[in-house]
């Protein structure tokens, strides 16, 4: 019984992290960050916001410490782009559209044989990432990045755009001549559409934390 009860105990508290991290969004934390949030402190706590008394502290590290060890919450690195150091304040987006067409011929060609990698939209995304290190490192500024890609996803459902990349740039030169240079290039991308972003709100906004 004291096991179950220990078991239900590390269970409500993983529950309440979860919750003040969802609560918290789009706020990035960090460990601390998160332990002295007023979400977290509310749960933990007694709500009203006041600091975690020693045993509460212990207890809700521990739950945190499980959670990342278990794999249910996932600690990131990820540039802060307004950093002094990192200098990539702006964000970008560059919807893709893949002659769908041509990639289906180059599919049924390479069924008969099936040497070298296999013609798919995954491909793309890899060549991308390869031809953009390269670009990169021949592009830099005095030293710095002068973009950095932060994601790139195949989407579904869309008539408009088959994947759609994001990026942190220094200025919108950088990223129009990154999107030419580089993903207008790639067999089978019939057309590129470059978006700026004017506004964020969601994860990862740093301007919240």
């Amino acid at each position: 019984m004291a096991g179950k009860g220990g078991s239900d105990a590390k269970n409500g508290a993983a529950e309440r992290l979860l919750h003040a991290l969802a609560a918290e969004f789009p706020t990035l934390h960090d460990r601390e960050s998160l332990l002295a949030s007023p979400e977290f402190l509310a749960r933990f706590g007694k709500g009203d916001g006041t600091p975690l008394e020693d045993g509460e502290q212990r207890s809700a590290t521990k739950a945190l410490n499980r959670l990342i060890a278990d794999g249910g919450v996932a600690e990131v690195l990820w540039p802060r782009g307004h950093s002094s150091k990192v200098q990539l304040p702006e964000q970008g987006l560059i919807a893709v559209s893949v002659n769908l067409g041509t990639l289906r011929e180059e599919r049924l060609a390479w069924e008969v044989s099936r040497e070298g990698p296999e013609p798919s939209q995954e491909r793309i995304v890899q060549e991308v990432i390869a031809r953009s290190r390269t670009w990169i490192a021949d592009n830099l500024e005095n030293g710095q990045l002068p973009i950095l890609l932060t994601n790139a996803s195949i989407i579904h459902g869309s008539n408009a755009f088959d994947i759609l990349i994001t990026a942190s740039y220094r200025n919108p030169y950088a990223l129009l001549r990154y999107t030419r240079e580089v993903v207008q290039i790639i067999n089978h991308v019939a057309g590129t559409h470059t978006m700026l972003v004017a506004q964020s709100y969601g994860f990862p906004d740093f301007s919240l934390t």
